[in-house]
Order: structure tokens, then C-alpha cells, then sequence
């Protein structure tokens, strides 16, 4: 499928890697005002804002957004959608509650934008179907190169059993707040990683968390930590797919 839909960059300062892409048109807008004025006159796919634009957070934003939409339901419809960057675990809270889509500032955003642009909604995948790593989609993330991610993951697997305890510990303490945002940072690295069952897992753990059941929460990190094990092996057993 051919792309050459046009993406709202919204309260971006500086230059994103993202607006290399080809046959897509990035333009930028620094406040509210430039961004609702831009949608008016063009049609996006995407919009991609940051949570903070000038002196209001992107909630407010959301709701200009859907007033937009709304305006336009009998005469242009408006279908864009909105993805938020931020590395800010508060403000990743903030966005799932307010059901907001939102990505770490700081992964791959490529595979990420060419799937939204794609796709009408987003496939729930379920754990039967998830790969244990989706060799795929890990190097459509780093641009195909193999070597750096198989090094990359190489020091991962050599200390994720230190990412483990940073869960565990504050969990059997009943230090919720704390194991929770251990869970979310490890969860962002296994997302980038593509170890999907892994992934899904840890959603599963981080939910657990956030109700406060901690024996069941205690069995899900066993999971977790089979699921990783499994990876681990899976990654070994397949080395010769990191070879350019």
C-alpha cells in the first residue's frame, strides 16, 4: 500500500527522526491554535503531539480534537488519531486513563506510525498467537540493523533477572506504587524488544499491580520470568537471523 497521508507534529521544538519518512508529509505546529488551524484547512492520518504544548497538556488538546471531529461529522469527516509521546510514567497514567494512545519518546517510532496509518484499529493479540519474538517487527523497529539489536538484547538478557527484583522486592513489601513502575519500565523494553508473550504478560502483571493483588501478582511474575527464559532461548537458538 502505497502512503501519502500527511502527519500534525504538535509542540515539537526540534527535528524527530520520523520526518524522514517517505511519501508522508510531516508538518509542524507549536501550539493549540496552529494545530486546530492546521486541521481545518488539511486532512491528517496521524497527529503526534507531545503531553505539554505551551502552558495546557494534551487532555485539553484531546477534547479541541473531538469538538473538531464532532463539527465535522456532517460534512468532512475528520479521522485522524492521536498519538501521544512521553517517557513521564505519570504521564503515560494520565493518557491510559484518559484513553489516550501514547509511545516512549525515546523507541522507534517508525513500524509504530506505518501501522496506525494502515490500520483501522488496533488487533488485540492474544497469547496463543504471540510470538515469543517477532524477529520481524524487532527489525523493522532498528531499521534492519541486526547487529546492534542482537548486542542490544545480548546485554539485556545478562541483567534482566536485576529488572525482575526491582519488581519483586517492592512487591512482596507491598510497595505498590513502586513495583508497578518497575513493571512499566521493563514492559517498554520488552515492547521494543518484540518479545510479544513476554509483553503481554507483564500488561497482565502491571494490571495486578494497580488492584493491589499481590499473590496473584506474585504468581504472574513467575510467568513473566518464564516467558523471558523462553525468549532468551528462542534468541539463541535463532542467531543466525541476526546476520545482515
Amino acid at each position: 500500500m502505497k502512503h501519502k497521508p500527511n502527519i500534525l507534529l504538535v509542540g515539537f521544538q526540534n527535528d524527530l527522526e520520523i520526518e524522514s519518512l517517505p511519501n508522508i508529509s510531516f508538518i509542524k505546529a507549536q501550539s493549540k491554535a496552529q494545530a486546530v488551524e492546521q486541521l481545518i484547512e488539511n486532512n491528517f492520518a496521524l497527529i503526534i503531539s507531545k503531553f505539554k504544548i505551551e502552558n495546557t497538556n494534551v487532555l485539553e488538546f484531546a477534547k479541541d480534537l473531538e469538538a473538531l471531529k464532532s463539527y465535522y461529522s456532517n460534512n468532512t469527516k475528520k479521522q485522524f488519531k492521536l498519538l501521544v509521546l512521553t517517557s513521564s510514567p505519570t504521564e503515560e497514567i494520565s493518557c491510559k486513563d484518559n484513553e489516550l494512545l501514547f509511545y516512549p519518546a525515546d523507541l522507534n517510532l517508525k513500524s509504530l506510525i506505518l501501522k496506525l496509518i494502515d490500520l483501522p484499529r488496533e488487533v488485540q493479540q492474544k497469547m496463543y498467537q504471540a510470538a515469543i519474538i517477532d524477529f520481524k517487527e524487532l527489525f523493522i523497529r532498528v531499521d534492519n540493523n541486526r547487529e546492534f539489536i542482537k548486542g542490544v538484547m545480548a546485554k539485556f538478557f545478562e541483567v534482566w533477572e536485576s529488572r525482575i527484583e526491582d519488581i519483586r522486592i517492592p512487591l512482596a513489601n507491598k510497595e505498590y506504587t513502586k513495583a508497578k513502575n518497575a513493571a512499566h519500565k521493563l514492559k517498554g523494553v520488552l515492547a521494543n524488544f518484540s518479545m510479544q508473550k513476554a509483553r503481554i504478560t507483564i500488561v497482565d502483571l502491571e494490571k495486578l499491580i494497580t488492584e493491589e493483588d499481590q499473590k496473584t501478582a506474585n504468581f504472574k511474575l513467575i510467568e513473566l520470568i518464564d516467558q523471558i527464559e523462553r525468549a532468551k532461548d528462542f534468541m539463541d537458538s535463532n542467531q543466525d537471523l541476526f546476520k545482515n
